[in-house]
């Protein structure tokens, strides 16, 4: 049996059991009330968290957030989007783009093979559109085009890597039952996108099944300064026989001070921190993680 055989079946063996990345979502603002910002969605970064949410823009917005440390390990690297609002056709559109580049050693005992490292790049091309139904009720939805790659850096014998691409489709809703309290709905990956990879090598390939996601929400703006939200991830618990079990509970708060915010929030039992300025048009966010390895983020809003 050859060591490139060897090897390959290590690399499958352990992408099915899952990678040591950090999983988590995007956006300054959102990532610090928890990871928790679907039912709230009243900013350009609605485009993940509940696309319907998009009708609450006053005007044209534009947001790009950077992780800061780690981005080998945490999802995800770079977040942008630029959408807009027009009030007299009760109809939203945004496009965004996510990035992930990750290299990290994974545990391999092989002889003579230096430490391996797994690669994986992603990407993610997202059309939105938000559709105001009436004064309460809004729909909203992407298409999401996807891109994955994935390989393996194992020195100083070979390389290896494949890519593939592929659709996600997202609906969402966004209902104001008051002026306080408001309810999300987004419904991710409903067309349950399927992809495989190294499809054909050594007669192995590795099949990856998206699950839909289903994420209910409510926040509520208990003063004009002081917000308060909590959501659920996974609520069907598609998750719960993966490798990581991500179904759980999310809460944020946000409470401004003039032109300062500042931002807390639990996400399935891990602390979110973070702070907002705004100024002239800008918002500047700064999250900070310390359960996701001290993971910092910085994020900047611009209303024009």
């Amino acid at each position: 049996m050859s060591k490139r055989f060897l090897i390959m079946l290590c690399v499958i063996s352990l992408s099915f059991l899952g990678g040591i990345e950090t999983l988590a979502c995007v956006g300054g603002r959102p990532m610090a009330m928890g990871a928790c910002f679907t039912a709230v969605a009243d900013d350009i970064n609605a485009v993940y968290w509940n696309p319907a949410g998009l009708v609450q823009l006053e005007g044209n917005e534009f947001t790009w957030t950077y992780t800061l440390n780690y981005r080998d390990y945490y999802n995800y690297d770079d977040y942008l989007a630029v959408g807009t609002y027009n009030q007299r056709l009760g109809l939203a559109i945004a496009v965004g783009y996510i990035n992930i580049d990750d290299c990290v050693p994974f545990d391999c005992t092989l002889p003579d093979v230096y430490i391996p490292y797994k690669i994986e790049k992603r990407s993610q091309l997202i059309f939105s559109v938000a559709k105001r139904l009436n004064d309460q009720w809004a729909i909203g939805g992407n298409i999401r085009f996807v891109t994955y790659e994935l390989g393996y850096d194992f020195r100083p014998y070979f390389n290896e890597s494949d890519d593939v691409g592929f659709l996600g489709v997202d609906l969402s809703l966004f209902f104001k039952a008051t002026e306080q309290l408001r309810f999300g709905l987004l419904l991710q990956d409903l067309n349950r996108p399927t992809f495989e990879i190294y499809d054909g090598c050594y007669d192995m390939d590795i099949r990856n099944i998206y699950i839909l996601n289903v994420r209910p929400a409510v926040a509520y703006q208990v003063t004009d300064s002081l917000l308060v939200t909590a959501s659920v991830y996974d609520l069907l618990g598609e998750t719960k026989n993966s490798p990581v079990n991500q179904q759980g509970f999310r809460f944020g708060v946000e409470q401004w001070i003039n032109n300062f915010a500042l931002r807390a929030g639990t996400d399935r039992g891990e602390r979110n921190f973070g702070l907002g300025l705004k100024l002239m048009g800008w918002e500047v966010d700064y999250v900070y993680l310390p359960d996701k390895g001290n993971v910092q983020m910085l994020g900047l809003i611009y209303r024009f």
